[in-house]
């Protein structure tokens, strides 16, 4: 039934300008995809797309759905993102297998920067 691939995961937004500075200058994501006059955004980062978007079935939550981004260099991506405004609701924390941390978009999605251990 289930296929082992993800299709997308969707954010839900309140403001489709702010959610776009967010995604695209503060996390610097590039668009692959616009439509609904662009209140949805799609991402893809690898083999998943990211869907970014103002839909009167969906809203944000504090509570919803966590995003967890791959980055190089853990520590570069937490500095630049503090430089850029954003507080982390969970520091730098290490697992058994990798180093995350947690923060938010302006609607109050979790989002994650995380580095797999080698």
């Amino acid at each position: 039934m289930i296929t082992n691939e993800v299709a997308f995961v969707a954010i839900a937004v309140s403001d489709k300008e702010r959610a776009r500075k967010f995604y695209q200058e503060t996390l610097e994501l590039k668009p692959t995809s616009t439509q609904m006059d662009g209140a949805w955004v799609e991402y893809d980062l690898g083999p998943v797309t990211i869907g970014v978007g103002c839909h009167p079935a969906w809203n944000p939550s504090r509570d919803g759905t966590t995003v967890a981004f791959e980055v190089e260099d853990i520590d570069a991506a937490i500095d630049k993102l503090k430089g850029r405004g954003v507080s982390f609701d969970i520091e730098k924390t290490e697992t058994p297998v990798c180093w995350m941390a947690q923060f938010r978009d302006p609607d109050g999605n979790k989002l994650v920067i995380h580095k797999r251990k080698k």
